[in-house]
């Protein structure tokens, strides 16, 4: 994901973290580069694991009295939210009391940066089985690094999850994969049964961050097709349909990579998939055209204070349209 317009408040400490539901936090990174990813950490005692959905942009420093480093953030500083105590403390022997489990929702920087500070004796990282080349050849590109400036991470993917596959089932952790292409190949999404929470990575998000000091579009790299993309996005609607069809449950509530942590599932998803229907139909209005990676880049954006944008190659609608047989 790379940000389309972002204001940072100096004010703004490097990493705010909040409750999202009883066993999960959401840390929110004010990074260099004005990406404001969102970190997911959810805390299990049985089994001991952090559960980490993506690592952000890791804060690219130890420098650890600014809380710049995200595995320092974790384990050393104070967490209001948390009763004041860090989300994973170590002992009076410098132990952890939990190794770290690492979900990548997908390989852009802004969500592996901070991998280099999970090594492997204490973490396990998680990666879709979907396009595993993706990943392991020509990182530097489709991670975006090379585009900033920056050296791709050097982290290896433990395990390739399946897609449905249930990484975790035990009585107190209950975790489901789903793979999602579109955003990228290797786009992932993971399911939190027990707190009927479906976190969706960069597939999409809203538009405006909730204090209103930057905004987003829902972006997709060269990599990007939407042809998957609506493939997954009624899978996704499928999925969540299901678990609210379960008696005497709540509504399922989606957490994404940016701005948008819980909203309703079902209401998202179905207001996302419109939006798309109406670019692929050319009723929403470019705004904004620019050459990147050789090729036209446009913004799509409705008149007013739209709740979402979407910025793409622009060839990624003409191939939907292609392939529908389907002229504007």
């Amino acid at each position: 994901m790379e940000s389309q317009s972002s204001i940072q408040k100096e004010s703004t400490p490097y990493f705010l973290c909040s409750h999202l539901n009883p066993t999960t936090f959401v840390i929110h990174e004010y990074d260099k580069y004005e990406e404001h990813p969102f970190i997911y950490v959810k805390i299990c005692d049985d089994p001991p694991l952090v559960i980490l959905s993506d690592s952000g942009c890791g804060g690219g420093t130890n420098d650890q009295a600014n809380s710049r480093n995200l595995r320092d953030f974790i384990e050393t500083c104070p967490v209001s939210a948390n009763g004041g105590s860090p989300l994973n403390p170590r002992n009076s022997h410098g132990e952890l009391s939990r190794t770290y489990s690492i979900i990548c929702t997908h390989c852009h920087y802004d969500h592996i940066l901070g991998l280099n500070h999970f090594p492997a004796d204490s973490s396990h990282i998680f990666a879709s089985s979907y396009d595993k080349d993706f990943i392991q050849k020509n990182l530097a590109e489709h991670s975006l690094c090379k585009f900033v400036g920056l050296s791709v991470p050097d982290y290896e993917v433990s395990h390739w999850a399946k897609d449905y596959e249930k990484i975790y089932s035990s009585p107190l952790l209950n975790l489901q994969i789903l793979h999602t292409p579109g955003h990228t190949p290797d786009e992932l999404a993971f399911y939190d049964k027990d707190e009927r929470h479906l976190f969706v990575g960069d597939s999409f998000y809203e538009r405006v961050a909730k204090d209103k000091s930057y905004e987003q579009a829902i972006i997709f790299p060269k990599e990007g097709n939407f042809i998957d993309y609506m493939q997954s996005l009624e899978k996704l609607l499928t999925f969540v349909d299901e678990k609210n069809a379960e008696a005497d449950k709540s509504r399922v509530k989606i957490g994404c990579g940016h701005i948008t942590s819980s909203v309703d599932g079902s209401e998202i998803l179905l207001a996302v998939k419109q939006l798309f229907l109406n670019i692929i139909a050319g009723k929403v209005p470019i705004v904004q055209s620019e050459e990147k990676r050789g090729e036209e880049f446009v913004l799509w954006r409705e008149h007013g204070e739209p709740r979402f944008s979407v910025a793409a190659p622009k060839r990624l609608v003409l191939d939907v349209r292609n392939a529908l047989g389907f002229r504007v």
